[in-house]
């Protein structure tokens, strides 16, 4: 439950107590209120927010489906055993980072777990070219990334480069680190053709 500020207007937030609730900074409300992407009123000069109106915005509940409670996105054994422990009932739907964007793109979960590569970094562009209002970007765990290679290969395969003519088992198509290693191979100016491939069963 949202907590009302101490002021004259009890039915309002604070620009704060937004940015606390969205967990994200003042500026980044201040530039929500200025985009007219949040419901905000200016009284007496102050900006603020009112309650029902933020708690409908946050909720999707402004006249769009309400999201079923499904986690979707890339599968992570921690994330898994944390969502299991924690007794919260969210179902898991991990078929790949792509494919939990494009469900939670059409409403069909309520979170995504997400790792996909981009130029400069993960995730932020792929979520921020969908536009989306009702969402929030969290980090939650870093990955390191890396080869298993078979015990006959060690010392020959020292990069991407040498898996040419190999056979590699590969993750599902839109999982991040199907992505990633796509764009690996395009570096080294291979591509998938170039392997022996044998793709590995969804998580």
């Amino acid at each position: 439950m949202l907590k009302h500020p101490d002021l004259r207007h009890p039915q309002f937030l604070t620009t704060r107590e937004v940015a606390d609730l969205l967990r994200v900074k003042e500026r980044k409300v201040y530039d929500l209120a200025a985009a007219n992407e949040i419901p905000h009123r200016r009284i007496t000069g102050k900006l603020l927010f009112p309650a029902d109106q933020i708690r409908a915005w946050i909720g999707g509940k402004d006249g769009s489906p309400e999201r079923p409670d499904v986690l979707a996105g890339s599968h992570d054994p921690l994330l898994d055993w944390a969502i299991h422990a924690s007794g919260c009932g969210l179902a898991m739907l991990c078929n790949g980072s792509a494919d939990g964007l494009i469900k939670f793109q059409d409403g069909a979960a309520s979170l995504a777990g997400l790792h996909l590569p981009e130029e400069t970094g993960w995730n932020v562009g792929s979520v921020g070219s969908l536009g989306l209002r009702d969402a929030v970007l969290i980090a939650w765990a870093r990955r390191r990334r890396g080869l298993l290679i078979a015990e006959n290969a060690v010392g020959t395969i020292t990069s991407v480069a040498d898996l040419k003519g190999r056979r590699v088992a590969l993750r599902q198509s839109g999982a991040g680190a199907a992505l990633l290693l796509a764009r690996l191979l395009g570096d080294a100016g291979l591509s998938e053709a170039d392997l022996t491939c044998s793709p590995t069963p969804a998580h």
